[in-house]
């Protein structure tokens, strides 16, 4: 009986781990995503100054949780979000308002992923 109840407890445990790495992960990704299109919207009124500044703050940012992120999610995920930030914060303080788009979309498209792979559906658990 003690090996049932330890079992599930364990069990337990484990879920409620699972549980909390997906509300931390959507949560800092949903974070993340609302920063970009802040900054999106710097770039659509040409405001390219103050989206630099933006982008520099938000690669930053990024940076500092670079090693607890690349703890628990896939490793080319956090790469090509981290060249995705850092192309955005060039292009913004070039004025390359196209090249950016490319990069922001780059960047929304690998969070989104992330996010979505860290969801606990049956094919992100095979």
């Amino acid at each position: 009986m003690k090996r049932i109840i330890i079992s599930v407890i364990i069990f337990l445990l484990c879920t409620a781990g699972a549980f909390a790495e997906v509300l931390c992960i959507g949560g800092s990704v949903d974070n993340y995503l609302a920063q970009i299109k802040s900054i999106d919207v710097y770039i659509d009124k040409n405001d390219f100054n103050t989206a630099a500044e933006q982008s520099t703050a938000l690669e930053a940012r990024w940076n500092k949780t670079l090693r607890a992120v690349d703890a628990v999610l896939i490793h080319d995920y956090v790469d090509q979000i981290t060249i995705s930030l850092a192309q955005m914060k060039s292009y913004a303080q070039s004025g390359n308002k196209d090249m950016y788009n490319a990069s922001s979309e780059t960047a929304k498209k690998s969070l989104e992923s992330v996010r979505d792979s860290e969801y606990l559906f049956l094919e992100n658990i095979l």
